[in-house]
């Protein structure tokens, strides 16, 4: 178990959330300051490893649902937090031993430390992904086979109600058009489950990735060798996992949309010495496929991500404007989103796209890439 105690850290740590977020699971900067908050009053964040919690242990999500480009107009209210813990046990009808991410993307990997914080919770080092998706049914929980209902949303203003659903897709659809009603926002108790569950199921060291992202960057920052040199050697040391910068470029065009509680939407680059290079970038809350002159580079489940050229700061999709210079990076998902069983609900064909699902790390090693599709970077 460890303890936050500073406001860099958290901002580290959030930084690293919206790089692990691939453009989705919401703003992360009202979180960052809200918890801030609490370490300024002496309410600290407490992490602890997954083989911490006891087997018989409760544990519990709290997680925005909706689109994340409204997210911001949805400011964390404390009394919110606490009235959704209380309502979630009293329905439940025991204490929450520990929180727990439903995934480590944006502002969904801060609301738990900040109700942790308020009710001196432990958070566990842990989430449902390892990134972020769009729908309840995409986690690793729900794939695994622990189910996201029964489940609490409320707003801010005291709307609430209970889904107990057949299935998690089916809770989605629900939470989905209640989130709809209400804003397009809402926040969730979701996810009951055990500590024995909670163990067999979970992504491990979310948040310790999360935070030596943010670190690593900073740290670049302030250093003289190249940031993206460090950021994926970095990310590479994790497990192994493939990382890649796949195109360097500018914004030349972006649409947003927000419908049915989604943000939709489509990014294109061009290269920066060559406008015949170009990169597509496929949005439905988080980034879904990348395309560089044509051809798929990374898709889902593998991890998408951009980030500003020069400062190497991570963007959600709702930041991506026309005239940013930027670059694109791949990075290989948890093994347990590349199962055969996972992708079935997160692989490139449930998102309409007309191919299989082929890792990074051959996409990226066919036909000489990268050397030829980052000609145009400069």
């Amino acid at each position: 178990m460890y303890t936050i105690e500073t406001p860099l850290q958290i901002q580290d740590m959030a930084r690293g959330a919206v790089l692990l977020g691939t453009g989705g699971g919401g703003d992360p900067y009202v979180g960052e300051m809200f918890v801030t908050e609490q370490i300024r009053r002496g309410r600290l964040p407490r992490i602890i490893d997954l083989d911490e919690l006891a087997d018989d242990a409760f544990v519990l999500s709290i997680a925005g649902i909706g689109a994340p480009t409204v997210g911001t107009e949805h400011l964390i209210s404390e009394r919110l937090l606490t009235d959704l813990l209380a309502r979630a046990e009293a329905f439940h009808g025991r204490r929450v031993d520990a929180l727990i991410s439903v995934e480590i993307g944006g502002g969904n990997s801060i609301t738990p430390l900040a109700l942790g914080a308020i009710a001196d919770l432990p958070v566990v080092d842990a989430d449902g992904v390892g990134r972020a998706v769009p729908q309840i049914e995409m986690t690793a929980f729900s794939i695994y086979g622990c189910p996201a209902s029964p489940l609490l949303i409320a707003d801010a203003i005291g709307n609430s109600m209970i889904v107990n659903a057949t299935t998690d897709h089916i809770a989605e659809d629900l939470c989905r058009a209640a989130a709809g009603a209400l804003g397009a926002h809402v926040t969730s108790a979701l996810y009951p489950m055990s500590g024995a569950d909670a163990k067999r199921v979970s992504i491990r060291g979310s948040l310790n990735l999360a935070y030596g992202i943010g670190r690593c960057i900073r740290e670049a920052r302030e250093g003289t060798g190249d940031i993206f040199e460090e950021l994926t050697r970095y990310l590479e040391s994790w497990g192994g996992r493939r990382a890649a910068v796949l195109f360097d470029g500018k914004i030349t065009d972006v649409r947003h949309e927000t419908r049915n509680g989604w943000h939709w939407g489509q990014a294109t680059l061009t290269g920066l010495r060559d406008d015949r290079q170009t990169c597509v970038v496929d949005i439905r809350n988080e980034f879904l496929t990348v395309r560089v002159n044509g051809r798929v580079v990374t898709m889902m489940p593998d991890l998408i991500t951009i980030l500003d050229r020069d400062s190497a700061e991570p963007m959600t999709a709702g930041m991506l404007a026309y005239g940013q210079r930027v670059k694109v990076l791949g990075f290989a998902a948890d093994p347990m989103l590349r199962h055969p069983k996972a992708l079935e609900v997160l692989g490139p064909r449930v998102f309409g796209i007309d191919e299989d699902f082929v890792p990074i790390e051959q996409l990226i090693e066919r036909d000489a890439w990268p050397d030829r599709m980052l000609e145009s970077a400069v």
